[in-house]
């Protein structure tokens, strides 16, 4: 029988470099690089089971890696303080390779849901402003408040790396997620006034008319990384009307029965797929709204998708929203990735909850 808690840590123990970088994916032909988004989540698993020295090489190499890219920061940050427009080289990018270096093919960089959310994770792991790790990392930290405060009501990129034109809900949730914590450690880096303009600016604009949370401005449709407004980021809390009401329409819409969760409905991506890291997030709401006993049937969902040698892989294609885009994505970058080192850490951080639940 698998233990597919041990072989997931073995999983990402082998996918991380020497420099401390996760590879999001070894072996399918786009995952090569490091994602702060993705990181961030396997450094927070691997720090739940124990391991916190890999989890902290994560974060300091996360830390190093940004500070390389300082001067590219204050460019973009002068050009809008003079009232330009920054070129889409400005911006920071959304991966790197592991030794931090930029990838030379053309790729949806503007991204900033996974340096809000690493500002989260680093803070989540560190406690208190006096851990060394802090210390080391507070230059980056302040760099990155910085980016953020001036380009976070910028449209750029959602999670999945689409909607370049639009806000997306869930990139506000990392951004408030990010300051909050941040703040907590280390007032000075920010003031009380930015989480307060952040969720204020979310109810104002990121709310359905039926009382949901919305996609992005102007898509009352839900997309699976709004359970992020709640889980870990505290927009709102869970018992919020506005979470319940998100939750159960995330339910509806893109909860296959007894099975995984969909992006989002319109989703095409390797036929839009079942994700196993969302299944994991609709089983840690479950818990933590007080639905443990329909998590359970979740992790053993996402046990029964990995492959005979237990790895698991980004998403299954048993119920595909449209299948006949399957062919196009397989043709053009190989199959769907597999292991994804995310579905890793999203099973071992759910089974671990499930665990404290017992």
């Amino acid at each position: 029988m698998i233990n597919y808690r041990q072989l997931s840590m073995d999983v990402i123990h082998a996918g991380q470099a020497i420099s401390g970088a996760y590879v999001a994916s070894p072996t399918f032909s786009q995952y090569g690089y490091s994602w702060l988004r993705d990181g961030t989540w396997i450094a927070a698993a691997m720090a739940k089971r124990g391991e916190r020295a890999s989890a902290e090489a994560f974060h300091s190499w996360a830390a190093r890696t940004l500070l390389r890219y300082e001067a590219q920061i204050e460019h973009l940050l002068a050009k809008l303080e003079r009232g330009e427009t920054p070129a889409e080289a400005d911006y920071l990018p959304t991966r790197f390779h592991v030794d931090g270096e930029l990838g030379q093919e053309e790729w949806t960089d503007f991204q900033l849901d996974g340096y809000g959310a690493w500002l989260w994770g680093l803070a989540e792991f560190c406690q208190t402003a006096s851990h060394p790790l802090w210390q080391e990392a507070r230059p980056a930290v302040h760099l990155l408040v910085r980016y953020l405060q001036a380009l976070w009501q910028s449209p750029n990129y959602d999670c999945w790396e689409e909607n370049r034109n639009h806000i997306h809900t869930a990139t506000l949730a990392a951004i408030y997620g990010g300051f909050t914590s941040v703040r907590r450690l280390d007032p000075e880096l920010v003031s009380a006034d930015w989480p307060t303009r952040i969720r204020e600016y979310v109810l104002a604009t990121c709310v359905a008319r039926d009382g949901h949370f919305v996609k992005y401005i102007g898509n009352e449709e839900v997309d699976a990384s709004l359970l992020w407004t709640a889980l870990p980021f505290g927009l709102v809390a869970v018992d919020d009307p506005l979470f319940v009401a998100t939750l159960a329409k995330v339910e509806r819409d893109l909860h296959y029965p007894g099975g995984g969760v969909y992006r989002f409905k319109a989703d095409t991506y390797f036929g839009g797929g079942e994700w196993l890291l969302l299944a994991a997030w609709l089983g840690w709401a479950y818990i933590e709204t007080g639905r443990a006993d329909e998590a359970r049937p979740i992790l053993r969902w996402i046990e029964a998708q990995a492959t005979e040698s237990g790895e698991m892989p980004e998403q299954v294609d048993t119920h595909c929203l449209d299948a006949s885009y399957v062919p196009y994505w397989i043709n053009r970058w190989g199959t769907s990735a597999c292991p994804l080192l995310w579905s890793h850490a999203m099973y071992l951080l759910l089974e671990a909850r499930l665990r404290e639940e017992s």
